[in-house]
């Protein structure tokens, strides 16, 4: 069943990398105006959420916008195609945070994600929201290299399922000029067995898992490109759950 597909907030890769780009202006210009428009489109050949596929596996267009104040404050709206099988085939999320500069090079991004998913059937409960915080660092270890490290919070996940905790890390690192090794590891909790089979099926003899990603990315002409292999440890033979490559092809404006 789709219903164990259910997923999205603020850490997809492409409303973090414009509000990222947005903080580190702020943190680094006095002269940036009051309130800052940036936004994304991107290509991909499966939408991937934590390792699960939102999209039955078939390729996904996705479009992010984003409002930051120089204050630090955001508002940002994401959409794309997707496919939880309850009817419906559109995700819509918006998003509200706080961008609070602690180095020139990271700061921590506080937000939270009401993520919708407009005409699916009611009796479902497919939409949920969640609260996060990330931790941003660039040129970590490197020149160019980028960490993150967050935490979320569901009071009420997709599909009624209860309480939700997701985990995440990731780390780009240049490897030779404009290539960079992506990778992720994300850890996702819920209260008990019967709670994660309503979110994401299988057996019945799971409360957690973990998910992850590793490839490379690049720029090239413009584009953000990546290559990468997705995958998780979910005891399901679902198809949307088993691991797969995945190549994307982003555009920031």
């Amino acid at each position: 069943m789709f219903k164990s597909c259910v997923q999205r907030l603020l850490t997809v890769s492409l409303l973090m990398s414009s509000v990222s780009v947005l903080a580190e202006e702020a943190t680094t210009s006095e002269s940036i105006p009051a309130i800052t428009v940036a936004g994304s489109m991107a290509m991909l050949t499966d939408y991937r959420f934590r390792g699960v596929s939102m999209s039955n596996r078939d390729p996904a267009v996705q479009g992010a916008l984003n409002f930051s104040h120089k204050s630090g404050v955001y508002l940002s709206l994401w959409a794309s195609n997707a496919d939880v099988g309850a009817g419906g085939n559109v995700e819509a999320d918006f998003f509200v945070g706080y961008i609070l500069p602690i180095t020139e090079k990271s700061f921590l991004d506080i937000n939270y994600a009401d993520v919708n998913y407009p005409g699916t059937i009611k009796e479902y409960h497919t939409d949920f929201s969640e609260f996060g915080v990330n931790y941003n660092h660039s040129d970590l270890m490197k020149g160019g290299d980028y960490f993150t490290a967050g935490v979320f919070y569901s009071p009420e996940f997709a599909f009624k399922s209860g309480k939700e905790i997701y985990l995440n890390t990731s780390y780009k690192f240049p490897v030779y000029k404009n290539i960079k090794l992506v990778s992720s590891l994300g850890y996702t909790k819920l209260e008990d067995n019967e709670q994660f089979a309503k979110a994401f099926g299988g057996d019945g003899q799971q409360d957690d898992y973990f998910d992850y990603k590793i490839g490379l990315g690049a720029e090239v002409l413009g584009l953000n490109s990546e290559l990468v292999w997705i995958d998780n440890n979910i005891d399901s033979d679902a198809n949307i759950m088993k691991g797969t490559v995945v190549f994307s092809l982003t555009k920031q404006f």
